[in-house]
């Protein structure tokens, strides 16, 4: 493997908490969108990306109960649902979460089955999308075009009136939705490789901080070095469904607690 990982290095883990990931190894793919993709947003400008790093993620977003059993708290709005997603909470909120994660018995329980360079973390945009497109090329993992069965997210039409969109102000479409809310983690089917709610259900927080594509970084792309806003990924239960294409990139305070926002956990080497 291209960033020296063991070649026994296992394709899937579960955790004490439930957590289970899947490697994702190393590949080059198209990132953003082509400019004949329909409804896209002009912050997606294409560029061929190269991960060399092997790197692990959740099959899921994280749910009420992953978060309650690490922070103690629960502060999502839909409670009701088993196996809901975590809301309401902000990128701050998340990168406490992850530290709590690498300390004491959940480390050593990681460090044990992987190696002592390997830490909990966010996914970088670029990891977040190559996951979620899974080696696909269309608007969705699951194809082209959406018919608001594939996923927890809304149907499109002229004219909103939403208040908390997941656009950051900027109104790109209304939502229409049956259960106005979240809906328990791997309700839908998952991509090709495995991973639930790509499409909907949470916007998932990602490790960046938001800025235009710089093409000349395309080879492990992280976002710019400073700025307030961090990028979510993936979009919601609010999201009209152009909103929740593999592409589509939302900006947000790093203190915002939508509940519409949660975040999917990855694991990465450090060195």
């Amino acid at each position: 493997m291209s960033d020296g990982a063991n070649e026994k290095t296992p394709e899937r883990w579960a955790n004490s908490l439930g957590m289970r990931f899947l490697a994702v190894q190393p590949g080059t793919f198209e990132m953003g969108s082509p400019r004949t993709e329909p409804r896209r947003f002009a912050d997606e400008t294409q560029r061929r990306t190269t991960l060399t790093r092997l790197f692990y993620l959740s099959q899921f977003p994280t749910t009420q109960a992953e978060w309650r059993a690490v922070v103690g708290t629960n502060p999502s709005k839909n409670r009701g649902v088993k196996r809901a997603p975590v809301e309401r909470v902000s990128w701050i909120d998340c990168v406490d979460f992850i530290d709590k994660l690498n300390s004491d018995e959940y480390l050593l329980e990681l460090t044990t089955f992987l190696g002592p360079e390997w830490r909990y973390g966010l996914p970088t945009e670029a990891q977040w999308e190559f996951a979620c497109r899974a080696g696909t090329t269309t608007a969705f993992s699951f194809g082209a075009t959406a018919t608001g069965s594939e996923g927890a997210f809304g149907r499109s039409s002229v004219g909103s009136n939403d208040e908390d969109d997941e656009s950051g102000g900027e109104r790109r479409g209304s939502l229409t939705v049956g259960d106005e809310t979240t809906c328990e983690v791997g309700r839908f089917a998952p991509n090709p490789w495995g991973f639930y709610d790509v499409h909907g259900n949470v916007c998932e927080w990602t490790a960046d901080r938001y800025g235009e594509y710089d093409p000349a970084r395309n080879v492990d792309p992280t976002g710019p070095a400073s700025g307030a806003e961090r990028v979510a990924r993936g979009g919601s239960w609010r999201s009209p469904a152009e909103n929740c294409r593999s592409a589509a990139r939302f900006n947000f305070l790093a203190t915002r607690r939508g509940d519409n926002c949660g975040l999917r956990v990855g694991i990465f080497r450090q060195n």
